[in-house]
């Protein structure tokens, strides 16, 4: 039996004290391995990013919790954080929601979808970094 992943796991220490973590969707494994990247690099630390996300899912809870409201929660406190730690902008990220917006919309259905330079907006001095 694969057992569902839990952020909680993570948040007293370090991911490589975990050998083989079960993530329940790719989305998981994606976030993960961005936050992975974010700490080796001294970005983030763990404990800034469980508390980020124990806020962000206490101040957004809804009465019964989906995969589909976990997601929100990890999504929007990945990007606060990002914008907190000046790592990307608010503009920045409205950029890339606008981009791939743009990506979705030309390419047809079943096709990889390719963000291109052409998609975003050079006005943010955060993305030049």
């Amino acid at each position: 039996m694969i057992e569902k992943f839990s952020w909680a796991q993570f948040s007293m220490g370090s991911p490589d004290s975990i050998k083989e973590p079960v993530f329940s969707e790719p989305w998981e494994a994606d976030t993960f391995a961005m936050l992975v990247a974010l700490e080796k690099q001294n970005l983030i630390s763990w404990s800034e990013w469980a508390d980020e996300l124990g806020a962000e899912i206490k101040g957004n809870s809804a009465s019964v919790d989906t995969g589909a409201e976990y997601y929100v929660h990890v999504l929007g406190a990945l990007e606060k954080l990002l914008v907190k730690k000046r790592i990307v902008s608010i503009q920045g990220l409205e950029q890339y929601r606008a981009g791939w917006a743009r990506v979705a919309e030309r390419t047809p259905h079943g096709e990889p979808m390719e963000l291109m330079a052409d998609d975003l907006t050079p006005s943010d001095p955060f993305l030049s970094k």
